[in-house]
This record gives structure tokens, sequence and C-alpha cells, in this order.
């Protein structure tokens, strides 16, 4: 009868197939998820406000009294005017 002996200095030591490398890289993988999360709630809870610039809200204002033209000639009028000081300045 043979007897055939393995000894586990026989064997290549691989590190990256265990139990524990492999908790180890999940570990990471889910720290690397909660840091892209947490980053991309942050940026959606701080909204990026841009003020209306004054050529804008004289322009609303135009088409606004472009509506109402037709029923209230001489308030569209006040608005258009209105719009022209608020964008150009008071000397308007």
């Amino acid at each position: 009868m043979t007897t055939a002996t393995l000894t586990t200095s026989d064997m290549a030591s691989a590190s990256s197939n265990t139990v524990g490398f492999a908790l180890k890289q999940l570990g990471i993988a889910a720290l690397h998820l909660g840091q892209a999360l947490w980053t991309s709630l942050a940026a959606g809870v701080t909204p990026v406000h841009r003020e209306e610039t004054a050529q804008e809200a004289a322009q609303a204002l135009r088409v606004f009294a472009s509506s109402i033209a037709a029923s209230d000639p001489g308030f569209a009028s006040d608005l258009f005017a209105a719009a022209d000081r608020h964008e150009y300045g008071d000397s308007a």
C-alpha cells in the first residue's frame, strides 16, 4: 500500500482567497458606497440658487404685462414702464 503525505508548506499561500480578505474588501466597498451616498445626499440638500438678474425680472414682468394688455391696457403700460425702470434704473 502506498501512502501520500501532503504538507501545507507545499501549497501556495493565497491570502487573497481567504474569508478574512473577502470581508476586508467588502468593508472597504461598503465604506466607499457610504461615502458616495453621503456626498450625493449632501449635494441634494443644498440647492444651487441663482439670483434672478434685473433683465430676467424685467422680461418676466413684460411677459405678464403683454398677457393683460388686451384687458387692461393702462395697467399693462404701467407695468412696461416699471420693467424699464427696474432694468435700466430710475433714469429711464
